[in-house]
């Protein structure tokens, strides 16, 4: 039995609240649970902020059990500070060849990381480029 850590939906139309559960992947996505790990509210509340309560000792013990959490759980427990950021890849257009640039997973937006060697080795052949012109 695979354990999956998903989103169940409660709420009204356009009004969504979510319960953060334990559940059999063959199950429905509301249908029967093991557990309730904690809640998940979408709409910003009267301080403008995204409400979420997580019971942090069940969540640990079902991740270190082999439970697979759903990508919207992952993000959640990331910005609880208990799991790694998801991996992301930018795509530069639907259908298009992916751009393999790192990610920043808060802000969604391309990291510039400069490769610690290639302006080093520029440097090299400039040196090396100067050196010959100045030996001929």
């Amino acid at each position: 039995m695979v354990v999956r850590i998903r989103l169940s939906r409660f709420g009204c139309k356009n009004k969504p609240f979510y319960r953060v559960m334990a559940a059999n992947s063959r199950s429905p996505r509301d249908g029967k649970h093991l557990e309730v790990l904690g809640y998940y509210n979408p709409l910003p509340g009267q301080d403008g902020g995204k409400r979420m309560g997580l019971n942090f000792e069940r969540v640990k013990y079902w991740l270190s059990v082999g439970a697979q959490p759903s990508e919207p759980v992952q993000r959640i427990l990331f910005r609880a500070g208990l799991l790694p950021p998801p991996p992301m890849v930018a795509m530069g257009h639907k259908g298009g060849p992916r751009d393999m640039r790192p990610v920043d997973p808060m802000t969604g937006r391309v990291l510039n990381v400069e490769k610690p060697g290639t302006a080093n080795q520029q440097k090299v052949v400039e040196d090396e480029a100067a050196e010959g012109a100045n030996s001929a």
